[in-house]
């Protein structure tokens, strides 16, 4: 499932259709100072790829704040 859209609870396999229902598996690297790894559904990933990361991450505050909550408890090292 696309995490962009599982956020906004859209059917990423509709709105992509049937022929561009693959996922890929983007990392982000700028905005959170670490590499970080998300999976994106083929209109997520073109919107990443044309808006840049951090306007991407500003047009969805929600996928932004579920990023951080789980790098927050995954940095955690013993």
């Amino acid at each position: 499932m696309c995490d962009a859209c599982s956020v906004k609870n859209r059917n990423w396999s509709l709105a992509n259709g049937p022929g561009r229902s693959k996922l890929e598996n983007v990392r982000v690297f700028r905005y959170f100072d670490t590499e970080t790894r998300i999976r994106l559904c083929w209109l997520c990933s073109t919107n990443l790829f044309r808006m840049g990361e951090s306007v991407f991450l500003a047009a969805n505050p929600a996928l932004k704040e579920q990023i951080k909550r789980n790098n927050a408890t995954d940095s955690f090292d013993f």
